[in-house]
């Protein structure tokens, strides 16, 4: 069977037991199918309407894990270009506090710079004032040649230098301009990348908040949709019921039937009747193997007819109730749970049989099946409303398609 199974995660996929609860869950998120499948309300039972309800649930569900998935992504790129921004903003402050850096040793060149060029300018100014005095002073100072070109000398070599000093300093600015002019090229490159990605960013944030619309859309739509879907889990319920009880009604009528036809018979032919207490015998295809309860359960199970389609549970409650022994209850399911705690290896003639979910029906898949074991390789159940009587091993093959089939006593009540 295809349909989809939800775990306790909502995402498991693997064939598994369907508890009641699990139950639930799937008809809640049927309740989507009761607004997006028109083939719904063309339903014509209610059983219809769950299976029409299972089908546009799987396709609902399909498309949340699709918007989900569609969500998570988007998420991760923001994630990530939110770092890449944060990444480019921490560039972008280095670049700005070393150009700033580079504006300060700019700066402190310019004032030197300045101050040579005022040093020299006084220097000149003076030596214009003076009508080159100052200079004539120095050469006819000269004691000797040797003097006098030496003084010649050393007064080129301070023009020179003050020259030399104020290149210098006019070649370091310049320097210091051009890695400054490199550093705001960058940094406006930086900033370019980062314009680029913050509009990014910017897209990748509307598209979250759309996937998270969606996703909100979807949410609402199932919160409001559960009300609905309860309801008809619950009409599906009291159909049942209603046809258990029919079922049982019709059960006692007849039982109260056979027995006055018995009685009659008894009193026309003046005898009591009697029957074997134990060993064997058989009547029909019925075969009793057993004494006491035991051969009581044995016999009902031939006698007590089908309470209708779905009501295994009901088939086999009736059977031990026709037997003298007021145990049971519950559906197929809760037997299963309640009662059934070892495997068929180990089963015993009167002992139920039971899976907690079969792919078969809807009413099976959410509610199992179960048999009473007879004996000799043979159980007997009521399928579809119909009597049958099974090998065990059929019966083990047919039920333990999607779960684990077990055995054991209804009530707790070993037959003697």
């Amino acid at each position: 069977m295809s349909r989809k199974r939800i775990d306790s995660s909502e995402v498991g996929l693997t064939p598994r037991t369907v508890t009641r609860r699990d139950a639930l869950r799937i008809l809640i998120g049927a309740g989507m199918c009761a607004v997006l499948s028109p083939a719904i309300a063309r339903a014509a039972t209610t059983q219809e309407k769950l299976d029409a309800a299972q089908l546009s649930y799987d396709e609902a569900q399909s498309k949340l894990d699709q918007i989900g998935q569609e969500y998570s992504a988007i998420a991760d790129q923001l994630s990530q270009t939110q770092a890449q921004v944060g990444d480019l903003s921490s560039q972008i402050d280095a670049k700005q506090a070393e150009i700033e850096q580079k504006q300060t040793e700019i700066d402190a060149k310019q004032a030197e710079v300045e101050a040579k060029q005022q040093q020299l300018g006084e220097r000149m100014c003076s030596a214009y004032k003076s009508g080159g005095s100052s200079v004539l002073d120095i050469l006819l100072s000269s004691a000797t040649f040797e003097e006098l070109t030496s003084n010649i000398y050393y007064l080129d070599k301070i023009s020179a230098a003050d020259q030399a000093m104020i290149s210098e300093v006019k070649d370091l600015k310049a320097e210091l301009e051009s890695q400054k002019s490199s550093l705001e090229t960058e940094k406006a490159e930086l900033e370019s990348q980062k314009s680029e990605l913050e509009t990014l960013q910017a897209q990748q944030e509307q598209q979250l908040e759309e996937a998270q619309a969606k996703q909100a859309e979807a949410q609402e739509l199932v919160s409001n949709l559960s009300s609905e879907v309860k309801e008809l889990m619950a009409q599906r319920d009291a159909e049942l019921l209603a046809a258990q009880k029919a079922a049982e009604e019709a059960a006692r009528q007849e039982e109260r039937r056979k027995a006055a036809a018995a009685a009659a018979a008894n009193k026309n032919n003046g005898s009591s009747g009697g029957s074997s207490s134990g060993g064997s015998s058989s009547g029909g295809s019925q075969t009793i193997t057993g004494n006491g309860s035991l051969a009581a359960v044995q016999s009902a199970a031939y006698s007590v007819p089908s309470p209708g389609s779905g009501l295994c549970a009901a088939w086999v409650t009736r059977v031990f109730a026709a037997a003298g022994l007021n145990v049971g209850g519950g559906n197929a399911c809760d037997m299963y749970n309640w009662y059934c705690y070892t495997s068929v290896s180990n089963i015993q003639p009167g002992m139920i049989v039971a899976c907690p979910s079969a792919p078969y029906s809807s009413a099976a898949v959410i509610y199992g099946h179960v048999g009473i074991y007879l004996g000799n390789n043979t159980v007997r159940d009521n399928a579809s409303g119909r009597l049958r009587t099974s090998s065990l091993s059929a019966w083990v093959s047919e039920y333990s398609v999607t779960s684990t089939v077990r055995c054991g006593w209804l009530g707790g009540v070993a037959l003697s």
